[in-house]
């Protein structure tokens, strides 16, 4: 049986950790969230947050990892400001704050279902992407400065062609 257009763009998604130089598109990655958004949720808000820094916009991330690099050894700063550098765009992805257990773990799942929706339409448009999660990123400080206070980090999304 052949398959469909679907099971191709599943089973050819791959995880891209190095990425050639150049930009990427604000308005097209825009569009890829928009699309994405369409993950299910059983609330009428939808869970998450996107943080987009893209371009020089990274240096803004850069900045705001500044304290919590101060607590770590100087490698650890080389090897995520690196990661950082390399990508062309890197997109900080949370779940807003919920009361109950069950309604965090359905944010917390939609959100992943989410980000695996802009992955695979990434993948359809040539574009890599890395999904990091938890440790530095994980940082309230890093939180505050970005405007990310009190939600839930789910990813680092490091974006790039390759």
């Amino acid at each position: 049986m052949e398959k469909t257009a679907g099971q191709q763009l599943i089973e050819s998604r791959r995880t891209i950790r190095m990425f050639t130089e150049g930009e990427l598109d604000t308005a097209e990655l825009y569009e890829l969230f928009t699309s994405a958004h369409q993950a299910p949720f059983h609330n009428k808000v939808e869970p998450w947050n996107v943080y987009l820094f893209n371009g020089e916009g990274k240096d803004v991330l850069l900045s705001a990892l500044e304290p919590a690099f101060q607590d770590g050894p100087e490698s650890k700063r080389e090897k995520v400001a690196g990661r950082i550098r390399n990508a062309a765009a890197c997109v900080y992805v949370t779940t807003k704050a919920f009361e109950t257990e069950k309604d965090k773990k359905d944010a917390l799942l939609a959100t992943a279902t989410f980000i695996q929706n802009f992955h695979l339409l990434c993948s359809e448009r040539d574009i890599g992407l890395v999904w990091r999660t938890g440790g530095i990123f994980e940082d309230t400080r890093l939180q505050e400065m970005i405007g990310a206070e009190g939600e839930t980090f789910v990813g680092l999304l490091q974006l790039g062609r390759f």
